[in-house]
């Protein structure tokens, strides 16, 4: 078996070299990506550790912290602002880098108004007729910011004209209406106006992005004051920009004095995508072509020493699973495409063992209602019945490659079968997580996040995610949503739409249309989503809501999903209470649901 492997290895010496040239431009596109990002965030660490270690020994005040912060913000290309106990601003320099105008009122006083959201990248004012000019009278409604002489707008009044911060507006309920002392509402007159022309595009927009992260934390403050302890006990959170791609890297620090007075410093900085400057270097490769073939033969003496044991695990893992036996685990750490498939293969099992130990502990829970039990047993019957089903033809597949790869009697390279295994296992995954879900679902054990949120603008970023599926099959889309705020679980309404949009497109002949519209029905907003160019046969119209029921005779794998996705639709409207179902309409399918409006 093993010479079979060498054999077969060395045949193909040259499909091996061109692999190992694609792993290593593979390992200079993904792994040098994450040393420069995991070197700039290590050093902006640092840096922020230092700064909040100095100032806690120095005690700066005033200028000389406001330089410290400049500083700060010019060696590391992060943005820094810095908060005492009261919630006051200590560094003032940190707006500098926003877009105000400054007013004097009928005291005197000057005061200077954020008007960010009324000026683009390039300093101007995007609506010319919202244009301040210097020795405008204006009216200011907006929130002060504590330690500073700059003003937070909610609404700017000038002459006939109401110019409203849609932003602020978006935390008024939460942060705004709790602090009401806070609002202030002057008028005065224009005396000058600092405009910033942010030539780096988005990156030069860290000071607005950390402002509005520590107006979240002063919500969280106030609301869930756990989840500030547990900001400042991580140091640091992250998240990606969801229209720039850009990940974001929030610092947070607590700093405690000798006197015992508390200082909050938080600092924000983005990392941009290198992938393209890594590219460039590619052709670097082809001039070490030599050096690097000498190195491919040595490596396939060892490869094929190196993969035939774990192979022979893997088989016998698998085969274990088929036989629903899952306490035998894998343990190969070759950090590759093997040690991905053991610990898919693990994680198989544990969930698998998992979601047994659930249903079982389901029915354990309902044991005192005799009926309640009878049922849930026949559901788990069913379950096991359907999900031996659906793991045959995997598990076979699995088993068969395996065993194919191990004894080297296979007509392509093995990579194929191991890519064919990967994707099997990622499949049979899927399903017992979806399995666990259904499972949460059915039983009663999931509780809903319940929350209130605008509908409009939540499909419109949905479908925004299918753009690409659409101009796959030429399809078009016509949405018609009213712009109301309705209540539900926010992630699962999500799924909901996600499912019902993929079955739409799935299913739906190529250059036809999808459309989504909502209407109005007492206290309740109806979402209608129709596909055109099929019919569902009217005896299946009852049965798609059932587990593993595929309308698609063939039961085509590639086509009809796992079988599950439109019963836990099912579960989580009847968890909403929503009056919900599917009709053949002219040319087409449409799925409806009911959520509960805000008034």
């Amino acid at each position: 078996m093993l010479n079979s492997i060498v054999k077969k290895i060395f045949l193909t010496i040259v499909g091996i070299f061109v692999l190992v040239m694609f792993i290593q431009l593979v390992l200079q596109n993904f792994f040098l990506e994450d040393i420069y990002s995991n070197m700039k965030i290590s050093k902006i660490e640092k840096s922020f550790e230092q700064l909040c270690e100095d100032y806690n020994n120095h005690k700066w005040t005033g200028a000389q912290l406001n330089q410290e912060a400049m500083d700060y913000q010019n060696e590391n290309g992060a943005s820094i602002l810095i908060l005492n106990e009261n919630d006051e601003v200590l560094n003032e320099s940190f707006f500098k880098g926003f877009n105000y105008i400054t007013i004097r009122d009928s005291g005197g006083k000057e005061l200077k108004i954020i008007i960010d959201f009324l000026i683009d990248e390039e300093g101007n004012f995007r609506n010319l007729n919202n244009k301040i000019k210097d020795g405008e009278s204006i009216e200011v409604i907006g929130m002060s910011i504590k330690g500073t002489n700059f003003i937070d707008p909610l609404e700017i009044k000038k002459m006939n004209t109401s110019l409203v911060s849609d932003e602020g507006y978006a935390t008024w309920d939460e942060l705004y209406k709790k602090n009401p002392h806070d609002i202030v509402e002057i008028s005065g007159e224009v005396i000058a106006r600092n405009f910033v022309v942010r030539d780096q595009g988005v990156l030069s927009y860290q000071q607005e992005k950390l402002f509005n992260e520590v107006k979240r934390y002063l919500i969280e403050k106030s609301e869930n004051p756990q989840n500030v302890k547990e900001i400042f006990k991580e140091g640091s959170y992250e998240f990606t920009e969801e229209y720039s791609g850009l990940l974001i890297v929030v610092l947070a620090k607590k700093v405690v004095g000798a006197d015992g007075n508390s200082t909050y410093a938080f600092s924000l900085f983005t990392l941009e995508n290198i992938h393209d400057a890594f590219q460039i270097l590619n052709g670097y490769y082809y001039y070490i072509f030599i050096f690097q073939l000498a190195l491919v033969l040595v490596l396939v003496y060892f490869y094929s020493k190196w993969i035939t044991n774990p192979l022979i695990k893997l088989i016998d893992s698998a085969k274990s699973i088929s036989e629903l036996n899952f306490t035998k685990r894998t343990d190969i750490s070759t950090n590759d495409e093997l040690s991905i498939l053991s610990d898919s293969l693990n994680n198989i099992s544990n969930n698998l063992s998992t979601a047994i130990e659930k249903l079982e502990s389901s029915n354990e829970q309902l044991a005192i209602e005799a009926i309640k039990k009878a049922e849930n047993e026949e559901r788990m019957r069913n379950l096991l019945a359907s999900l031996s089903h659906e793991f045959k033809t995997p598990l076979g597949i699995i088993s068969g490659f395996l065993e194919i790869i191990s004894d080297g009697v296979y007509e392509k390279e093995p990579e194929y079968y191991i890519n064919v295994i990967s994707d099997e296992i990622d499949k049979l995954n899927g399903l017992v997580l979806e399995t666990i879900e259904l499972s949460e679902l059915e039983t009663g054990s999931y509780k809903l996040n319940v929350s209130e949120f605008e509908i409009k603008p939540f499909i419109e970023v949905l479908m925004s995610k299918f753009e690409k599926q659409f101009e796959d099959k030429s399809m078009s889309f016509e949405l018609g949503i009213e712009d109301r705020i309705v209540i539900g679980d926010i992630s699962k309404i999500e799924q909901v739409m996600i499912n019902i949009l993929s079955n739409g497109v799935r299913y739906s002949p190529n250059g036809e249309r999808i459309e989504v519209t909502s209407e109005l029905q007492k206290d309740n907003l109806y979402v209608y989503i129709r596909n055109y160019g099929v019919l569902i046969d009217s005896k299946d119209l009852d049965k798609i809501w059932d587990r593993f029921y595929r309308a698609e005779k063939s039961r085509n794998r590639s086509l009809g999903g796992s079988g599950l996705g439109l019963t836990i639709v099912k579960n989580i409207l009847e968890l909403h209470e929503s009056d919900y179902s599917v009709k053949n309409i002219n040319n087409g399918v449409e799925f409806y649901f009911s959520l509960k409006m805000k008034y």
